[in-house]
């Protein structure tokens, strides 16, 4: 195949991830309730300003000490993140981990919100401490995976993938993240290992089939290809990468309207994608020479 500028998709980055992994409990039954009562649970339930003030107000009461005074933080922190106020969240951590520094579950959540801001080498730094506190902390081992991935340091990446995956041997996410750096690497048959998997474990889940439909792409598997294409449009029909991607298998078969059809889906979803723009007036092109 002529093109490989198929486009594969992370799963699980850093953003969905922190949206969607609640703050371990760090503290005993009596105090979690305390601060319950208080509206600072950390977790949804209880609109994220009202925990903020709850929880600002339990801080500033004096009436809470150690784990208890700790979990405020944490707590005020992950509604400052919900609410995407980063800068807020990456202090409270900061504030947590002043009172211990041993804090392993602090480290873990600032480093999420570093990564959330882009700032690949602090949240690195943090996923590291989190890991040295707690060498059995998979959240951090994948996260950590994650952002060497998001910077391209691929061998590095499948080091904490290949470690998260002892620690938590049924997570989608974590084989289909190992799966892309492999891809980058092009080691296309152990990436498409990595997304049997993956599918495996979740096979409502469009994205590694994407994934794989690419590194059969790469191969020059076009047919094999164009199955996973369409099967991760069947589950997200809304899908711009495996749209853009079954568009290039087309117009790599000289289908170029059904190709161009694909191409004018995914600029629906986002007028403005480079690559379906180009991908599309290439396909035009092609057909009417």
């Amino acid at each position: 195949m002529k093109k490989t500028m198929v486009r594969t998709a992370l799963a699980g980055a850093l953003m969905l991830l922190a949206a969607v992994l609640g703050l371990a409990s760090m503290t005993a039954p009596a105090s979690a309730q305390a601060l319950k009562d208080a509206k600072c649970t950390g977790r949804p339930g209880i609109p994220w300003d009202e925990q903020i003030a709850g929880c600002t107000k339990a801080i500033k009461s004096g009436r809470y000490t150690g784990q208890e005074l700790i979990a405020a933080f944490l707590n005020r922190a992950a509604a400052h993140r919900a609410k995407r106020d980063l800068a807020r969240a990456i202090e409270d951590y900061g504030q947590a981990i002043k009172l211990n520094p041993n804090e392993a579950t602090a480290f873990y959540y600032r480093g999420i919100a570093h990564g959330m801001r882009g700032e690949a080498g602090p949240a690195i730094q943090d996923f590291t401490q989190a890991i040295r506190l707690d060498p059995n902390n998979a959240g951090a081992r994948y996260s950590r995976g994650l952002t060497y991935s998001n910077e391209g340091n691929w061998d590095q990446a499948i080091e904490d993938y290949d470690a998260a995956i002892k620690l938590n041997p049924n997570d989608v996410r974590i084989f289909s993240n190992r799966g892309n750096a492999y891809l980058a690497k092009r080691q296309y048959d152990r990436a498409i290992e990595d997304y049997d998997r993956a599918i495996a474990l979740d096979p409502s889940e469009a994205i590694p089939f994407n994934n794989r439909g690419s590194a059969y792409y790469k191969k020059g598997q076009a047919d094999r290809a164009m199955q996973d294409f369409d099967r991760a449009i069947e589950l997200d029909p809304n899908y711009p990468d495996a749209l853009n991607n079954r568009g290039l298998a087309y117009t790599g078969k000289g289908q170029y309207d059904r190709a161009i059809q694909d191409f004018d889906r995914a600029l629906r979803l986002d007028p403005k994608d480079a690559d379906a723009i180009r991908y599309r007036a290439e396909a035009i092109a092609k057909k009417n020479n």
